[in-house]
């Protein structure tokens, strides 16, 4: 097999770096669309009549205390209303919680880090992900380095991890249509 030309490896090298930048803009679109999955739902059970529109709650929380909040109205309104799967889906939810907090400290990791291209013979090999945050070992006392290297596969890879944590919020948040109006499930004193 003849060797790839210099203009065939620039252009290997240009679509692997193009891949790298689209995945991680996915990622980031992706992120910001389960994060107003949230607040959609937390909108719904705080207005399911949407007689204040638009919401003006739930606009300014960081993603770690919206995840929160609304967890916490979705818990609140499975406790006052009998709902036939209520129990279930208030289980799931924070079970979706520390799924959502364990994918919020990644997106940081990811954009908060510095991305370092290897290169060798002119020719990008790869990134390496360093987070410039350095952690101490609390038994050894040594320094730990956050690196890991860096690719479209990675950030599909996790893209596809948290797929059916996506799929369960969107199932709860469809699920708290069908429970409206609440009140026929009014729990009996």
């Amino acid at each position: 097999m003849p060797e790839p030309t210099d203009a065939k490896r620039r252009e290997t090298e240009a679509a692997h770096v193009a891949a790298t930048h689209q995945a991680l803009g996915e990622f980031v679109i992706t992120f910001q669309w389960i994060e107003n999955l949230y607040r959609q739902i937390g909108w719904f059970i705080l207005d399911p009549e949407r007689s204040h529109w638009p919401p003006m709650r739930l606009r300014r929380e960081t993603n770690h205390d919206l995840v929160n909040k609304v967890t916490d109205l979705f818990v609140d309104l499975t406790d006052r209303f009998a709902f036939p799967n209520g129990a279930e889906k208030a289980r799931d939810m924070l079970e979706l919680k520390d799924k959502f907090h364990a994918l919020r400290a990644y997106r940081n990791r990811l954009l908060h880090s510095t991305y370092v291209e290897l290169k060798s013979g002119g020719e990008i090999h790869g990134y390496l992900r360093s987070n410039p945050e350095l952690g101490v070992d609390p038994d050894t006392g040594e320094l730990i380095y956050d690196q890991e290297a860096f690719s479209a596969q990675v950030i599909n890879d996790k893209i596809g991890e948290y797929a059916e944590y996506v799929l369960r919020l969107n199932f709860n948040h469809v699920q708290l249509i069908h429970w409206h109006p609440f009140g026929r499930y009014e729990r009996e004193e």
